[in-house]
């Protein structure tokens, strides 16, 4: 049966949960607290402990509360079966019996709860830690409850475990963004945020505990630039698309055939919101602060990551370009950027530039030190081989090593550091190289730039 847990003491979700069998089951053990929607289960002996009831109160009132945002005002799927039965909510540890199993109901303090659903006819229930703070519940109620939404838009019994873990980011990351919607002033989401905002480059899909639950920040953005329509089309989708296709995939298709775009343009647009996220965001002045790395760290990035490199000191920079429509890019005191091809110089100053490529290599000036973002389809198809006799300026995502270059006789120089460095594997050359005490170029790094021209 697969569900999914909602943590908040962060300890890493097991899809599973400890039970113990009654002796003699007897449903009558259950005691019943019941609104228009929901019903809350405890066992009998804990139906006289004011505690108790006061918890379970709340609980129905947050769920009615999420039913009346997610259900009438954004206009979601009501849960499976939801128009036939109230919806069980066990508060654990108090006796409840599961009214399928015959077993109490029990959760470990790690979990604030999760949902589930039955197995006879797949109508959802919740079970609930009983010692969550008035905060806790709120968001856990309204977390847990868009998961039966989301078992409503798709069968995910039909699902393979392999493409359920594989797109578990997405279902976390909107049911995380109701946290918000249904209680907009606690904004508790913003505490799930750190893992993405500290490595930024890892892929979407990763599922660990903490990284799925900080891709809120990708729902947060598809939210506020095209609303509730796509992620309700998204969800929709996921067991309809084939075994290699997820939540990323169907988002890429939504985008072109709904809103002429593509992930490839979000993301560009998604990494210059979260780099400067207090600009862009609803509610990002509450956010962390986006690490930014340099050419010398050793990440590379991941399907649907991004990442911001500190690789613009003050002046004239070689380097690459995300590949992007020019108006998109977001540099930072920026002055001029210029590329070569052809025999040609194209630059911003006259309108020549109208698009960028990873794969080409740019001057770029600023006024100060300053950054450039990258996104997970920034992989340039380079293949030096195949340059002609003149002139090229290239760029690249990948370090290069100078000996890795394979071929005879070429000419190759950097700018950087505001010095020029050269290499040439031809012997005469090399030696005026020397003579002329000229820098060594012995590797040139990830997205910076080059020129190479065959002897």
């Amino acid at each position: 049966m697969k569900h999914i847990a909602f943590i908040f003491f962060y300890a890493v979700a097991l899809f599973s949960s400890e039970r113990y069998s009654l002796e003699n089951e007897n449903f009558s053990k259950n005691f019943y607290y019941t609104s228009e929607h929901f019903q809350v289960i405890i066992g009998t002996s804990y139906k006289d402990n004011l505690q108790v009831r006061l918890f379970a109160e709340k609980l129905l009132d947050a769920a009615e509360t999420s039913w009346q945002k997610e259900i009438v005002t954004l206009g979601f799927t009501p849960p499976r079966n939801s128009d036939v039965y109230k919806i069980d909510i066990y508060i654990a540890n108090r006796s409840a019996v599961n009214l399928e199993t015959g077993m109490y109901e029990t959760i470990s303090a790690g979990y604030a709860g999760w949902a589930m659903s039955y197995e006879a006819d797949n109508t959802p229930y919740f079970l609930i830690n009983p010692v969550l703070t008035d905060k806790q519940l709120q968001v856990t109620i309204s977390h847990e409850f868009f998961h039966a939404i989301q078992y409503a838009l798709f069968n995910e019994k039909a699902v393979s475990d392999t493409k359920w873990f594989q797109n578990i980011w997405w279902l976390e990351a909107t049911a995380v963004l109701m946290e918000d919607e249904v209680y907009d002033s606690l904004n508790d989401y913003v505490v799930f945020l750190s893992p993405f905002f500290e490595a930024s480059y890892k892929s979407f899909e990763i599922y660990d505990g903490s990284h799925e639950y900080a891709m809120v920040i990708f729902a947060k953005y598809i939210k506020e630039k095209f609303g509730m329509q796509l992620i309700k089309d998204s969800l929709a989708r996921l067991d309809k698309s084939s075994e290699s296709d997820g939540y990323f995939e169907i988002l890429d298709s939504l985008l072109e055939d709904e809103y002429s775009s593509s992930m490839f343009d979000e993301l560009n647009d998604f990494a210059k919101w979260v780099s400067n996220a207090s600009v862009y965001f609803e509610e990002g002045a509450l956010y962390p602060s986006l690490k930014h790395f340099t050419s010398n760290d050793a990440v590379s990035i991941g399907k649907g990551g991004v990442l911001i490199t500190d690789n613009l000191v003050e002046g004239w920079n070689m380097v690459s370009v995300t590949s992007s429509e020019f108006s998109r890019l977001d540099i930072k005191n920026f002055d001029s950027i210029w590329s070569y091809k052809d025999d040609t110089w194209y630059t911003n100053l006259d309108n020549t530039i109208a698009d960028t490529n990873i794969s080409n290599g740019y001057w770029v000036k600023v006024s100060t030190p300053s950054s450039l973002y990258y996104t997970y389809f920034d992989v340039d198809e380079n293949n030096v081989a195949n340059i002609d006799n003149n002139w090229n300026l290239l760029g690249t995502s990948k370090n290069i090593l100078i000996a890795d270059f394979d071929l005879q006789d070429i000419l190759v120089w950097q700018y950087k550091n505001n010095e020029w460095y050269v290499y040439s594997n031809n012997t005469e050359i090399q030696k005026i190289i020397v003579d002329l005490e000229y820098k060594q170029l012995e590797n040139i790094a990830a997205y910076s730039s080059y020129w190479i021209k065959k002897l």
